[in-house]
């Protein structure tokens, strides 16, 4: 005699669970045929719908642009818009740009704050850094002892972020940006 567990159903045949599942959907509205009289081509659907190619980049002029219109809002009163060399330009302020793959390292960081120092006629100037790679972590705290400025600007969007602390107390929302006076040397 072969043993049949006890309590267990027999399964149910293919058509009848075909038949209960049709029975779920019963009272669910049928597709729609494709209309016989609508001459389209299959292809020129895909090809409506393929991905396109993603957005050139910028061109470098544009993202000056809005990187001297973020730092005037935020507070960076006295910048001036450059040329090709120096594309934004300040009495108190030296600017650098950074769009290098690798990060801003602590000797970097060092060697562009010596030539901000040595930039300014009267006074030494306080770093600027723009940079599209990052900053490595005693790069930024060093660039918070130098009182400098590091911002990130990405380049889809090209909006900055900040990559240190004193940075980042210039992006703080304020109430009116264009009263706010940064600190001299």
């Amino acid at each position: 005699m072969p043993y049949e567990p006890t309590g267990h159903a027999r399964p149910d045949s293919i058509e009848r669970r075909s038949a209960r599942q049709e029975a779920l959907f019963a009272d669910e509205p049928a597709l729609p045929e494709w209309p016989a009289d609508i001459d389209t081509d299959l292809g020129q659907l895909a090809d409506v719908s393929a991905p396109r190619a993603p957005r050139r980049p910028a061109d470098p002029r544009h993202i000056t642009d809005t990187v001297f219109e973020q730092l005037t809002a935020l507070g960076f009163g006295d910048l001036e818009q450059g040329d090709a060399d120096q594309p934004i330009r300040s009495e108190a302020f030296h600017i650098e740009w950074h769009s290098r793959s690798n990060k801003l390292s602590t000797s970097e960081v060092q060697r562009l704050n010596g030539l901000a120092a040595a930039a300014g006629e009267d006074a030494p100037k306080r770093l600027i850094v723009i940079t599209t790679a990052g900053i490595s972590r005693p790069a930024a705290a060093f660039t918070d002892t130098a009182k400098a400025f590091v911002f990130f600007v990405d380049r889809t969007t090209h909006k900055l972020m900040a990559l240190n602390s004193r940075s980042h107390e210039a992006l703080l929302p304020r109430g009116n940006p264009a009263e706010r006076q940064l600190e001299c040397w």
